[in-house]
């Protein structure tokens, strides 16, 4: 990878410092960053670790893990790459093993900036949306073949859409057009029909655009559960003290991150209605370190656009 090429795939980490201070870091403790991407965190951590401490990361990103393993290199701890999706966790790391997990959802930076991967609705490269283009379903194919119940389903999950029927209609009937006309469907595709749709609302086209793609890219990935299964996982692979600490970006993948963390918060399993316990009342293996998320501060805000909308979220095993 040439350096121009490394410049582009850097990013300033979102809350840093924040998340280091959540892991409340052991010298030679062991953790896994299950969002490697750039390596910025995995980096910090790995200064703070020594020679007897051990590091995972987790990407299926295989330009991340190039450039992450490279960065890497020559650090203190072991540094162990697993070149698959998050939701494996349970499968790589043994049970009570961690002493902390760090989470940065959504895309990586480099991704969004790279049109050729076809994240964005900036440039005229083809959707595809696919974390690993080497697996799955590209969005393509995905639009091209999907029904409009499904499509506004999706709308409305993964990025709490207006008018979603509507514009899952309009959008299947795009991608059946362009299926007819033999030729990929473009970001300009996707414009014109949003725009068609929200016609009143043209002057927020780039943000109704960014939610579009956020819902197919989390179709197409299977965002969802997958950070409901490994944040299962995660709170297995913890050792009692161990910490959780959870990035995310929009209303959609912190209320997965909450709700999936609560079940865990709870003493209780008994049935609401039921009027006395009879589970015994000993099932909690979570519990929140700040009540409520941590959000960036304006100076970084001010200086990284990206951390705009991050919310952090930290809890500890008991």
């Amino acid at each position: 990878m040439s350096i121009v090429d490394e410049r582009a795939f850097y990013h300033a980490p979102v809350m840093l410092q924040e998340c280091l201070d959540a892991l409340n870091i052991k010298a030679d403790g062991t953790y896994s960053d299950c969002t490697l991407g750039g390596g910025g965190h995995s980096y910090a951590i790995a200064n703070k670790l020594n020679s007897s401490g051990t590091l995972h990361a987790f990407d299926r990103d295989e330009e991340a893990v190039a450039y992450a393993t490279k960065r890497l290199a020559g650090v203190a701890p072991k540094f162990i790459v697993h070149p698959v999706r998050f939701g494996e966790l349970k499968n790589e790391i043994p049970a009570n093993t961690l002493d902390g997990i760090l989470y940065d959802l959504g895309i990586s930076s480099h991704q969004v900036d790279d049109s050729e991967r076809g994240f964005t609705f900036v440039g005229n490269n083809p959707l595809d949306l696919r974390m690993d283009r080497r697996e799955g379903v590209s969005a393509q194919d995905w639009l091209c073949n999907v029904d409009a119940d499904t499509l506004a389903a999706a709308l409305r999950k993964n990025a709490d859409m207006d008018r979603a029927f509507k514009l899952a209609t309009r959008l299947v009937e795009m991608a059946s057009e362009i299926k007819r006309e033999n030729r990929e469907i473009l970001p300009s595709d996707m414009k014109s029909a949003v725009e068609s749709v929200f016609p009143d609302k043209r002057r927020e086209v780039n943000g109704l655009l960014a939610r579009v793609f956020q819902a197919i890219r989390m179709e197409v990935n299977g965002e969802l559960k997958e950070i409901e299964d490994s944040l299962r996982a995660a709170v297995d692979c913890l050792k009692v003290g161990g910490r959780l600490v959870v990035m995310s970006y929009h209303s959609v993948e912190d209320r997965c991150v909450k709700e999936t963390a609560a079940e865990f918060e709870r003493a209780c399993i008994c049935p609401e209605n039921l009027p006395v316990c009879m589970c015994g009342g000993n099932h909690q293996r979570l519990r929140k370190v700040n009540r409520k998320p941590i959000l960036p501060t304006n100076e970084e805000i001010a200086n990284n656009s990206r951390a705009r909308s991050a919310k952090l979220r930290v809890y500890e095993r008991v």
